[in-house]
């Protein structure tokens, strides 16, 4: 705030350099975090931190120190210990080709959900009525489908996380070629309206499930990982949703028809790569050396 308050007030570029200089200035007086100290192994600065801290507060005894002392030892050895174990990236998501297969599936099928979602969402200028109406109506619609879900996947058996992955994306082909018939019709301001709201609400469910295959499908040991993976594959997919619908200064029908074809590839990949994961027995560890094709030596 206070830089800002001096970049305003100076004019010609003085202002930059004086916030620049407050930010030099006044970062030679911090400490830093004494949990980062911890990190680094650098025990005592973290040990002097906290205490000058607990003396600011006026609430140092001499207790504290003995109690700071066993408390900073056993931190030290948890990041000892955490060194030692074992890390993992990226790769060990790909490291077999099943896991290739299913963690490629994801990611196109996850930019492919955000896509469709976020450029209709962008796009709600052109739908007909009161974009406040539109959002509750979205708002409403997705708790409905979603709780209809829910109660469908404890109830119902044969219905599991695939079924429901596979009916979104059935029901949002058919909601995007009926805007495209329509679309310049006498009802096509109402189908697209209906059509773009049960749209975004069918995206909501996919990633809903989508998010929880994942959480189900991958070992512990890389599930943080996978979740991290995917999540990123979604704002790659509203970053560029935004111009999707350029397309339309050609013509109307060109946007909805791309993102069918995006809904088509990620039904059609998904069937393919991704299991059944509803009652499956959750995997703690990676696949044995021998299925790997990446990482061997981990």
């Amino acid at each position: 705030m206070v830089s800002a308050g001096l970049a305003y007030t100076f004019d010609c570029g003085l202002g930059g350099i004086g916030a620049v200089s407050f930010g030099i200035t006044f970062s030679r007086l911090l400490e830093e975090s004494p949990r980062w100290l911890v990190q680094k192994g650098r025990i005592e600065e973290a040990r002097r931190i906290l205490i000058k801290i607990r003396k600011i507060d006026r609430l140092y005894s001499e207790d504290f120190e003995k109690d700071l002392d066993e408390v900073l030892r056993i931190e030290a050895e948890k990041e000892e210990d955490a060194e030692n174990d074992k890390k993992y990236t990226f790769i060990h998501l790909c490291c077999t080709w099943k896991m290739l297969g299913q963690t490629m599936t994801f990611l196109v099928g996850f930019i492919c959900s955000s896509m469709t979602m976020y450029a209709l969402l962008f796009n709600m200028e052109k739908l007909s009525g009161s974009i406040y109406w539109n959002g509750a109506i979205i708002g409403a619609t997705r708790w409905i489908i979603n709780i209809t879900v829910s109660l469908a996947d404890y109830k119902l058996q044969w219905f599991g996380r695939k079924m429901s992955v596979t009916l979104s994306t059935v029901i949002t082909l058919i909601c995007l070629a009926g805007i495209i018939v329509f679309l310049k019709s006498a009802i096509g301001a109402s189908v697209l309206s209906i059509g773009t709201n049960l749209i975004i609400s069918m995206c909501a469910q996919l990633f809903l499930s989508k998010y929880l295959i994942v959480n189900e499908l991958y070992p512990t040991a890389v599930r943080n990982l996978a979740m991290s993976a995917v999540s990123t594959m979604c704002r790659v997919g509203a970053m560029f949703s935004p111009q999707l619908f350029y397309l339309s200064d050609i013509a109307d029908w060109i946007p909805y028809a791309v993102l069918i074809g995006f809904q088509l590839l990620d039904l059609l990949i998904f069937s393919s790569f991704i299991p059944e994961t509803k009652g499956v027995h959750l995997e703690n560890h990676l696949p044995p050396k021998h299925e790997k094709i990446f990482g061997k030596s981990n």
